[in-house]
């Protein structure tokens, strides 16, 4: 299944990820917000990042139909960040993910890219519900998903993180 497609009101434009972009997921995972709120994901190499990618991306796609994207700003092609939605073993619904690079961060680009991921979610793939999780501390991807009309679940430590992470939920049915 292809990324979700854009209107052309739309000035970013959603695409699969591939080992074309490493220079650009070596970039945002090595962020300071991506390692904060993420986490490493062993980026510090190009042979780290192909890997990464196959993992995250690559293989999501191969097995789910989805996984993240990249928002590329439509006339430039450039991508800007990730956008999409990630399913995790032993979780009863897929998640909304999304990062920024930094220089884009506060025009809105994730909560549109978002929007359209969510509405893909429910005519699309015919999802019931969407998770997502941001920690505490993260106060700008929590007022999105809020924003997003995402129900704060619950707020708990995370022992993989060491971080105490919130579970945000969203019925789409």
């Amino acid at each position: 299944m292809p990324a979700p497609p854009t209107l052309a009101h739309h000035s970013f434009l959603l695409r699969e990820i591939t080992v074309m972009d490493a220079a650009f997921v070596q970039a945002l995972t090595l962020t300071p917000g991506w390692l904060k709120h993420i986490g490493d994901r062993g980026t510090s190499t190009l042979e780290g990042t192909y890997a990464y990618i196959q993992r995250a991306y690559t293989d999501a796609y191969a097995q789910h139909g989805f996984g993240l994207w990249a928002v590329v700003d439509r006339i430039h092609q450039i991508p800007m960040g990730v956008c999409g939605l990630v399913c995790r073993p032993d979780v009863p619904a897929p998640d909304l993910g999304f990062a920024l690079l930094p220089k884009y961060e506060g025009y809105g680009w994730i909560r549109q890219a978002s929007e359209v991921v969510l509405a893909y979610a429910q005519s699309d793939l015919r999802l019931k519900r969407v998770d997502a999780y941001a920690n505490e501390d993260n106060v700008r991807s929590r007022k999105t998903l809020e924003h997003l009309g995402f129900e704060l679940n619950e707020c708990t430590l995370h022992p993989s993180f060491q971080a105490i992470v919130c579970h945000y939920q969203k019925n789409l049915a």
